[in-house]
């Protein structure tokens, strides 16, 4: 049985606030995630992205347009925690593009999970749930607590996805493809049961069930590889909120344990 659940939030408030500001929040992309890239100089002067008041954008090879949000590539995440993410011309990113030299790195991105190199640790690792910035937080304050995986969800749900058509999907219960099992199934088989968080590799095959397939944008009838994320059942866990308590709470709560005890002790 599958464990993952649909992420539930409810933008309504946050979405006409936006709207009120100039966002485009609609059905004028369709919303297709990409690799997160460090952003250049050129990327602003050739045009490439533009920062305005109803955001952050990134112009495709298609000439649309797409939102993002902007994060530091570098941190220390022992020490700080998490890197604070960007959605507005907020007078940190304004700073950041008069200074020209780019002393800091940051990282355009519009899915999650995504890299960040720690400093403490002197590894990349993929981190999800990023605070927002203080002063795009005072902008949008009276609407509530927001994170990235929420803005991610913002944007997928506004924008659709590739995938998206007029015609229906048969989908079961749960809202996955019917040919889910057999995906999920060959794409573990293509990572070798192997963790893509954490490395873990799970060799019984009865154990298996613990490696899951995981949605990276949320939406289960996109079922690109690209799309697509091997992750053990801890991790996908901590994917965010929804998935922790999704994946640790009732007859799942005794599945999690025994993974811990197994694999995590």
């Amino acid at each position: 049985m599958n464990m993952e659940e649909e992420p539930i939030f409810d933008f309504t408030p946050l979405k006409e606030f936006l709207q009120q500001r100039g966002y485009k929040i609609g059905k004028r992309s369709v919303y297709e995630p990409f690799t997160p890239e460090e952003v250049k100089s050129s990327d602003i002067t050739s045009g490439a992205m533009s920062f305005r008041d109803d955001g952050i954008f990134v112009k495709g090879v298609d000439g649309i347009e797409r939102q993002v949000f902007l994060y530091k590539k570098d941190y220390h995440l022992e020490k700080y925690g998490k890197p604070r993410f960007h959605i507005c011309k907020c007078s940190t990113i304004q700073e950041f593009i008069e200074s020209g030299s780019f002393r800091q790195h940051y990282v355009r991105a519009n899915s999650e999970p995504v890299p960040v190199y720690d400093r403490d640790s002197f590894q990349t690792v993929q981190v999800s749930a990023l605070p927002l910035c203080n002063y795009c937080r005072n902008i949008i304050s009276e609407y509530g607590a927001i994170n990235s995986t929420t803005f991610v969800e913002l944007l997928r749900e506004a924008g659709g996805s590739s995938q998206d058509t007029d015609e229906d999907i048969e989908t079961d219960l749960f809202g996955y493809t019917k040919d889910w099992d057999d995906i999920s199934r060959k794409y573990r088989e293509k990572n070798h049961y192997t963790c893509e968080e954490c490395g873990l590799s799970i060799d019984d095959a009865y154990d298996r069930q613990y490696i899951h397939v995981h949605h990276i944008n949320g939406v289960k009838t996109n079922n690109r590889e690209s799309n697509l994320r091997c992750l053990c059942y801890y991790c996908h866990a901590h994917v965010d909120e929804t998935h922790f308590k999704n994946l640790t709470t009732g007859a799942n709560k005794y599945i999690y344990e025994d993974f811990i005890k197994k694999y995590r002790n």
